[in-house]
């Protein structure tokens, strides 16, 4: 099941890498570069740190991680799927001395443990096939003491705005992802991926078991949620 996954989740952003900006653009309305501003502002991170942006898509993450540290430290972005790492390396040429990209597989990270200040992820968790090797694998690069921030979709604590918000997932951006690529299965996915996934709670209760003091923070009236694990 997990190579089955990872497989298909691969082939899905080969698909899509081509539009992934601007669907994310046109389905959150704008939302999701402040959600992105937002997770790095709360990783408090510092000029000289180590930073790892784990399945860094197009890059967006990393790039803001190392204005935030002024070019004075190391960012690198890993991600398991080339298409998207290539798309990061053109969408930011000017970035090749403040970011180093990788290709990494987020279930086995080719780095030593303790490497890292500060681990970052976005919008990616519920495409991991094996989320609880994942999160212990980002927890185990991090120093002691260092933070994790994990962005992703949200769930709105009130009923009838988590129930407009799936209808939303299933209906427009369904049609905002097929007007972009003229394929609708790659969204279909991530919409069914957002209701299947863990509730807040049960996301810090697997933090605190990979050795974390984790708390979550709802962004947008829960439209995105937002994760610190501190590394105990």
């Amino acid at each position: 099941m997990g190579d089955a996954k990872r497989q298909f989740v691969d082939r899905l952003f080969t698909t899509i890498a081509p539009r992934y900006d601007w669907f994310n653009r046109l389905a959150s309305c704008g939302l999701d570069q402040r959600w992105r501003r937002q997770a790095v502002r709360e990783g408090c991170l510092a000029p000289g740190m180590r930073v790892l942006d784990v399945c860094t898509g197009t890059g967006d993450l990393a790039l803001l991680c190392a204005c935030r540290l002024q070019d004075q430290g190391v960012v690198i972005g890993s991600d398991y799927n080339v298409v998207m790492l290539d798309g990061a390396r053109r969408k930011h040429p000017s970035s090749n001395n403040a970011v180093r990209w990788v290709r990494a597989d987020a279930q086995a990270l080719p780095f030593r443990s303790e490497r890292f200040d500060r681990v970052i992820i976005g919008f990616s968790t519920r495409n991991l096939s094996d989320l609880r090797t994942g999160c212990a694998e980002m927890v185990r690069v991090l120093k002691p003491g260092g933070r994790l921030m994990i962005l992703e979709t949200g769930r709105p604590s009130n009923p009838m705005v988590r129930a407009g918000y799936r209808l939303f997932l299933m209906t427009m951006a369904r049609g905002i992802g097929w007007l972009l690529t003229g394929r609708l299965w790659p969204f279909t996915y991530l919409a069914q991926s957002v209701k299947r996934f863990l509730t807040p709670s049960q996301m810090v209760e697997l933090l605190t078991a990979c050795g974390t003091s984790a708390r979550y923070r709802p962004l947008s009236f829960g439209l995105a949620s937002l994760y610190l694990a501190d590394k105990r």
